[in-house]
């Protein structure tokens, strides 16, 4: 589920629509969390789905780290990327903003941590736009994106969390291990797709 303080408008033409946020949104806000009503299934399911249902779903579904088609039930999906993103992904089942966000303005994501599988065009229109994604930009961004993530994942304490009663159990105590010094922080690497990835 995405932040309540979002809504999807109209945004660059060449993009179509966006998240934007309604009111200010601090750093170390989770904006998204992977609900129990997101859909998830199996590639092989995927693949047996009628070509107009595939085609549908594409665009909006990510890879998770065991190889599982995921699609948000909420606007969450049109989120787009940016490569100086205002939120990231987590290994903790969560989307935390890595920057301020003012009220207006468009709340972006780094598309490398959805494990793209063939090489991507991106236009954000960003300085220093990589213009495409890979498979290997998680290995290759995966530290700067990580000191990102641990500071902003600090600041869960300090800001208003509307959705971290929404984390699920095994994720929230990560998450606590983690900001109570019990748990050293778990790497955005370990979101990557492995070949024989170690999924519960």
């Amino acid at each position: 589920m995405i932040h309540p303080n979002t809504r999807v408008l109209s945004g660059d033409p060449a993009i179509g629509v966006g998240v934007f946020a309604t009111a200010p949104i601090p750093r170390g806000t989770i904006v998204v969390v992977r609900d129990r009503f997101d859909v998830t299934m199996s590639r092989e399911a995927f693949f047996a789905l009628p070509e107009p249902q595939r085609a549908a779903m594409e665009t909006y579904m990510y890879h998770d780290k065991c190889g599982n088609l995921v699609l948000s039930w909420d606007h969450a999906r049109y989120m787009n990327h940016n490569c100086h993103p205002t939120t990231m992904m987590t290994d903790y089942g969560l989307e935390i903003a890595v920057r301020d966000i003012a009220a207006g303005e468009e709340l972006t994501t780094e598309y490398g941590l959805l494990n793209i599988q063939e090489p991507y065009a991106i236009c954000c229109g960003c300085v220093d736009c990589r213009e495409h994604l890979r498979l290997d930009d998680i290995d290759v961004y995966g530290h700067d994106w990580d000191e990102r993530v641990q500071e902003s994942l600090r600041r869960v304490p300090s800001v208003g969390q509307p959705l971290l009663p929404l984390l699920p159990g095994e994720a929230r105590v990560r998450l606590e291990d983690f900001l109570a010094g019990r748990a050293g922080y778990s790497s955005v690497r370990n979101l990557k797709w492995l070949a024989e990835p170690v999924c519960g």
